[in-house]
């Protein structure tokens, strides 16, 4: 998958999903370039960048939460001896 702006790609919902291409990025090279080497705030900024556009906010926002408390807990555990 190369650089693409949306308007070059035509709409493929298993390699450009509408709900990823719908602006001037897509959405893979915006986690790839801020979350290289973390996994779950990689999820949350895909549940948190696709919210608006797949027709269920709540559901969402609720996968961005249980991500962003897993790496709560896991940022916890790696200083909870300090």
């Amino acid at each position: 998958m190369g650089q693409h702006t949306c308007k070059e790609i035509k709409n493929d919902n298993v390699n450009n999903p509408k709900h990823y291409t719908k602006h001037k990025w897509e959405v893979i090279n915006i986690l790839q370039e801020f979350f290289p080497t973390e996994p779950l705030l990689w999820q949350c900024g895909k549940y948190l960048l696709r919210c608006l556009h797949k027709n269920n906010l709540i559901e969402d926002l609720q996968k961005l939460v249980w991500y962003a408390e897993k790496r709560i807990t896991q940022e916890k555990e790696k200083h909870k001896d300090e």
